[in-house]
């Protein structure tokens, strides 16, 4: 009787391989890219430097206390980019 020669395994394509590889999650792009923080930074500090520049001197306390807050401000927002992942992992 004639049997049909045995013959390895069917090849599988790409495509069966990337379903039986499962599902790779990428990595979430951040909700505000870095450098949107950076600017802010800029301009924060920016504020503080042209309100103690324009304002009359000898500056009075709200004002003294408005410039270091905004430079309070913008170290915190430095601190939070240089935390928070780039997305591009």
């Amino acid at each position: 009787m004639g049997t049909a020669p045995k013959q390895g395994p069917a090849p599988v394509s790409a495509g069966v391989r990337s379903l039986m590889a499962g599902h790779k999650p990428a990595a979430p792009k951040p909700a505000i890219p870095r450098w949107y923080i950076f600017a802010g930074d800029v301009l924060l500090v920016a504020l503080a430097l042209m309100t103690f520049c324009v304002s009359p001197h000898p500056l009075s306390w709200k004002r003294e206390l408005f410039c270091a807050a905004l430079v309070i401000l913008a170290a915190s927002l430095a601190v939070v980019a240089l935390l928070t992942q780039d997305g591009k992992g």
